[in-house]
């Protein structure tokens, strides 16, 4: 893997933390991944996904966001037999998950950090219940929207015969609207289930565990009523019903994110500056020494099925297939493919040292093929997990690196409809666009149209001095560790790269469309204007409040992207080039 830098630069600071990819092996045998957003601290929360979903579930990744911007290192993993872990999928498998999670959080131990506090959605909240009816190493729990009645919400899912048929037949095969089979429910595990009592665990967590429920008042899926039970039997125990929220906090994700974080960070737990990246780390008395986790190697994925079950449906991505793409240089990058059966595409580009699992690449990929249009999101070389050598300016090659990726989808034969960019991934769909024309739409999210600033606030009011004297300059955290190094060459071409004259290139056939928060605090939004003024057929949208990562407005952004054009000229073609 080639490392990511940690996100600290005034160019353009995407979301999370950067992370590592691990391999937890479990009890029996399989390979369960993970992914560490390391920030310094040796204090770890880990995050459990819900049903069908995965590490990469845009929740998760909001949560892995919110608590490692306050310094909190995370640990966001795949159940067995769910997104990138190997095992077989299975319907019901709670102890199974809270004996995965054992192998986590054992695994974290042994590699000498301290797990602070487990968190799970839906039921990813029934097994952190579990576990900690089980087990007793973690202080603290989260249960996001669990399921009580475990009894509940099955017929729904499988019809009124459900018994009946299991008795019958075995199994239960649960299909889509078109009839294919998203996974089959056993005897066994439909059993599994069934026997899995939480009120019986919610007696069994002992007095010491802090734990806290939330849950939305307007929760579709498993109503509030069920958090009231958790709440009546577990001990030492905080409840916090969030007003309107639904089972997935769609419009209220600050708000949970700031209910998780808050309890996470009270109660005797003191803050003080800590670790070897300037963070605000969180320490209790007895600190261990802190260690980097050991990143793995490659691992197949075992795609998980559709999340169209009525159990938790957690507001995921569609199934992703893992797949490398071989740039001009001979370097694989890495992207995940979110195919929801229809052959259109959207490629979405992340930002500066970011990469595909940002939090706002995963959620614009989950709005997407919420609607049915395949994603398709990767990491440029020298980023995330793709190979090859970060480089600080590196516009052009990234370009080319998009450009294998369309190759690479075109060849497979996919319609790649139009890509997507954020950030700097904004100004590489603006460069891809002057140089090819090969796709319909382009997409830019809070790109830099004046690449002469930005720079002074990172590497300081001497910058040209320096480098012209020394060659480069290392950018640094606050302790002195050294984040990426700016040569001559790759500030200068950062330099060189034109906007104004990109812009100019684009073909007028080509429908562009720009996003800008009006509250941006990285990029200013008059940069907006500048490439509305010149690319010929496009289309402004100011999001007003928003910042640079659009924190407080993600659900706006999803919603302009989907839909983009309502009431201009452009809404019949890009319905057209999506969705038909």
């Amino acid at each position: 893997m080639a490392e990511p830098l940690s996100s600290s630069s005034q160019d353009a600071p995407d979301c999370p933390a950067p992370a590592q990819r691990v391999l937890v092996t479990n009890t029996h045998g399989e390979n369960l991944v993970g992914l560490l957003h390391h920030t310094g601290s040796n204090k770890v929360v880990v995050l459990c996904h819900g049903f069908t979903a995965s590490k990469d579930d845009s929740i998760i990744v909001d949560l892995a966001a919110a608590l490692t911007n306050q310094g909190i290192s995370v640990f966001r993993f795949d159940f067995s037999g769910n997104g990138e872990s190997e095992g077989e999928f299975q319907y019901g498998n709670y102890k199974k998950e809270a004996d995965d999670l054992h192998s986590v959080v054992s695994y974290l131990h042994q590699e000498k950090y301290d797990v602070a506090a487990i968190v799970g959605h839906s039921k990813g909240g029934d097994v952190v219940v579990l576990y900690a009816s089980i087990y007793s190493d973690v202080p603290m729990v989260v249960n996001l929207s669990g399921r009580f009645y475990l009894e509940k919400g099955i017929e729904e899912r499988l019809g009124k015969e459900f018994m009946d048929q299991i008795n019958k037949e075995g199994y239960i095969d649960v299909t889509n609207k078109s009839g294919k089979v998203l996974y089959r429910v056993t005897k066994e595990s439909l059993m599994e289930r069934l026997n899995t009592d939480m009120h019986a665990a919610s007696l069994s967590i002992s007095k010491e565990c802090r734990f806290f429920t939330v849950h939305g008042s307007a929760d579709e899926i498993i109503p509030v009523e069920d958090a009231y039970e958790f709440a009546k039997l577990i001990t030492n125990h905080k409840l916090r019903v969030i007003e309107g929220a639904n089972h997935c906090y769609t419009a209220h994700r600050n708000e949970l994110s700031a209910a998780v974080v808050e309890f996470i960070t009270s109660n005797e737990w003191s803050w003080t500056r800590g670790g070897d990246v300037g963070y605000t780390g969180l320490h209790r008395s007895s600190p261990t020494a802190d260690r980097g986790a050991r990143s793995a190697g490659w691992l197949t994925m075992a795609e998980p099925p559709s999340s169209s079950s009525q159990d938790a449906p957690d507001c995921p991505v569609a199934a992703q297939q893992r797949v490398l793409v071989t740039n001009t240089h001979g370097e694989n990058l890495v992207g995940l493919l979110h195919h929801t059966g229809s052959n259109k595409v959207v490629v979405l580009c992340h930002g500066f040292t970011a990469s595909k699992d940002s939090s706002i690449i995963v959620d614009l990929a989950a709005a997407l093929t919420s609607q049915g249009i395949s994603v398709f999101r990767f990491d440029f070389s020298g980023n995330g997990e793709s190979k090859g050598e970060f480089q600080y300016g590196n516009y052009r090659k990234e370009a080319d690196d998009l450009h294998s990726v369309v190759s690479y989808l075109n060849q497979e034969k996919y319609d790649v409809a139009a890509i997507v960019g954020h950030s700097k991934g904004g100004d590489v769909v603006v460069l891809y666009a002057s140089i090819y024309d090969d796709v319909p739409m382009v997409v830019n999210l809070s790109g830099r149209f004046y690449l002469e600033k930005g720079i002074e606030e990172r590497l300081g009011k001497e910058f040209m001095d320096r480098i012209n004297k020394e060659g480069y300059i290392d950018v640094t955290n606050k302790s002195g560790k050294v984040l990426y190094r700016v040569t001559k060459e790759s500030l200068t071409e950062r330099l060189n790269t034109d906007m104004h004259a990109a812009s100019l290139s684009i073909s007028k056939e080509c429908s562009f469309f720009t996003v800008h928060g009006s509250a941006d605090e990285v990029i200013p939004v008059e940069d907006a204007y500048e490439f509305a003024k010149l690319i010929p057929n496009h289309k402004l949208h100011v999001i007003e409040g928003a910042n640079h990562c659009y924190t407080a407005h993600r659900n706006e952004l999803s919603a302009a992207v989907k839909q983009l054009h309502r009431g201009g000229k452009v809404v019949y073609r890009v319905e057209q080039i999506l969705l038909k």
